[in-house]
């Protein structure tokens, strides 16, 4: 919870619009908008690197989105991957190093 926190706060500090989202039973922890009506989906956890399961489910949701806008999956892991397109972000060196989403 405490990360999804930071996430929310983060994002609203570089002027993000925020909002939860619904893909059909499935839940996007946020979508983000900028001023430019940009969109990015993020959802957050601890790890995926504990099991496969949790990988597929932190996946799952953003991988139903069919648009072209960034997809992230942010932890607290330093292994980082990538997939279909969807990227896997630390956390603590997104913010550390004032990325936007």
């Amino acid at each position: 919870m405490f990360r999804k926190y930071c996430i929310y706060i983060y994002a609203k500090s570089h002027d993000y619009a925020v909002s939860i989202g619904r893909i059909g039973k499935l839940e996007c922890d946020f979508i983000l908008r900028d001023h430019d009506s940009n969109y990015s989906y993020v959802q957050v956890a601890y790890t995926i690197l504990a099991s496969k399961e949790t990988e597929d489910r932190e996946y799952k949701s953003l991988e139903q989105i069919k648009d072209n806008y960034p997809k992230y999956v942010a932890t607290t892991d330093y292994l980082l991957q990538k997939r279909n397109g969807i990227k896997h972000i630390n956390i603590i060196d997104f913010m550390k190093n004032c990325e936007k989403f």
